[in-house]
């Protein structure tokens, strides 16, 4: 059986006391600062979307102006105190659903008509 993958080699080196050594993980995507408890909670809210809409429905692309409008609503509706849903959930959700939208869009694999959402430049510092 021929293996297809690779392994990557930053070229750096770590050695543990015990004599093991492996690559560092100086430039490397920090999962681990991930709150367990936020993505417990996302996983939730996706787990009721895969029931009602369909497993990864949201991957096939929607306008990020949808995702928009709907975070921007459970914002205000969790700043209201209402209980009935996991509005927080809902915020990293949509916020995700942007990245998500973004990444294909420039990956070539989701049209860019998806990205309809008007960015102004705009400095919020002032």
């Amino acid at each position: 059986m021929l293996n297809r993958f690779g392994l990557r080699d930053s070229g750096a080196r770590e050695e543990f006391e015990t004599g093991s050594v492996r690559d560092t993980e100086e430039g490397k995507p920090r999962f681990d600062l991930i709150s367990p408890h936020g993505l417990k909670r996302l996983a939730d809210l996706m787990t009721k979307g895969a029931e009602k809409y369909g497993e990864r429905n949201w991957e096939k692309g929607q306008h990020v102006s949808r995702f928009y409008s709907s975070m921007f609503r459970h914002m205000m509706t969790w700043r209201e105190g209402d209980p009935v849903e996991d509005h927080l959930a809902a915020i990293l959700y949509n916020a995700m659903a942007i990245i998500h939208m973004e990444e294909e869009v420039l990956a070539g694999k989701l049209p860019k008509e998806l990205l309809d959402l008007d960015i102004y430049d705009v400095d919020l510092t002032e």
